[in-house]
């Protein structure tokens, strides 16, 4: 996911000043940020209100003048970004192009770091947060590192999947407030150092392969898209029979297993991540030989309950 920088300025250094308050005398440690957008800014900033010492990197100089307006540590400079921190996390865009995710942003990153990695001191970690598809990180993101630092992952630095789960519109809320943080690893060592950044949070943490995470960030996004979908369906299938879809709904919600995320009919899915990963995941299925039917319908339901609100607003 990416954007423009939270424009709740208010509720983002309320949401800080609180964290502040409360932390704890945790070992802090030194961090940078590659890709300040949203994803970024929401990982650096929740860092810092946790204590830890945070280095801002992005190509953009009008996100990096706002972030040291704010009293930020920033850098232009990738390499000093790798020398200085202890742990880099990745947060620059991966769009999706004809249906296939673009990670070039991803790979220019990864060469970036490889340099920079040639300099830097003990086992520096780089955590990648954005959203890519399984096996990316393992098969061509490891490789780019090891090429362009002449190092050994696993031996000279580490290499997590650390995918984010932040909504839109409330990115730092949601970061410091996580249900769960996934660490996808290469080897043990580079999980144990992401999960010692992590100790403050209080929320489960799962460890697992690199690929796992990758592909624990599509399958929430993905069923979360289903999951409109189907209650749109059932939206269009109310209305035809003259049935209020919102207390159908309303009830079904109140199962434990259902809840109300979703279930209200009537609009398409959007934003940044739902229609974009959606459609690259759909693509990448198909390259691997698979054809993911439900998926399919997933999208062809999104793009029918747009042609059916605009013909009921017509009527």
């Amino acid at each position: 996911m990416q954007m423009n920088l939270s424009k709740n300025n208010e509720v983002d250094k309320k949401l800080v000043e609180e964290q502040m308050a409360i932390k704890g005398a945790n070992a802090f440690m030194d961090l940078a940020v590659i890709g300040s957008g949203v994803v970024g800014s929401a990982t650096g900033l929740g860092f810092a209100a946790k204590g830890h010492n945070v280095l801002f990197h992005d190509i953009d100089k009008e996100k990096l003048s706002t972030l040291k307006l704010k009293g930020h540590k920033i850098t232009d400079d990738v390499e000093e970004a790798v020398q200085n921190s202890e742990v880099l996390f990745v947060c620059v865009p991966t769009p999706t192009i004809g249906g296939r995710v673009d990670v070039s942003y991803l790979k220019d990153s990864a060469k970036s770091i490889g340099e920079g990695l040639k300099k830097a001191k003990n086992f520096p970690v780089v955590a990648f947060r954005s959203t890519a598809p399984p096996q990316t990180t393992r098969t061509q993101l490891v490789p780019i590192l090891e090429k362009y630092s002449g190092l050994k992952a696993g031996l000279d630095f580490g290499v997590c999947m650390n995918p984010e789960f932040l909504r839109e519109k409330t990115p730092l809320e949601d970061f410091l407030n996580p249900e769960r943080i996934v660490i996808g690893e290469l080897e043990e060592n580079s999980g144990d150092i992401l999960e010692e950044v992590y100790s403050s949070f209080g929320c489960p943490i799962i460890r697992t392969s690199l690929d796992s995470a990758e592909m624990i960030k599509y399958v929430s996004n993905l069923f979360l898209a289903s999951k409109i979908s189907f209650f749109n369906e059932m939206h269009m299938i109310c209305e035809e029979l003259g049935i209020d879809s919102r207390i159908v709904s309303e009830s079904v919600s109140l199962d434990r297993r259902i809840g109300k995320y979703g279930v209200y009919g009537g609009k398409p899915f959007s934003g940044m991540c739902f229609p974009k990963d959606l459609a690259a995941f759909i693509t990448f299925s198909k390259s691997k030989g698979i054809n993911p039917k439900l998926l399919e319908a997933v999208a062809e339901i999104n793009k029918q309950i747009v042609d059916y609100s605009k013909k009921k607003y017509l009527e």
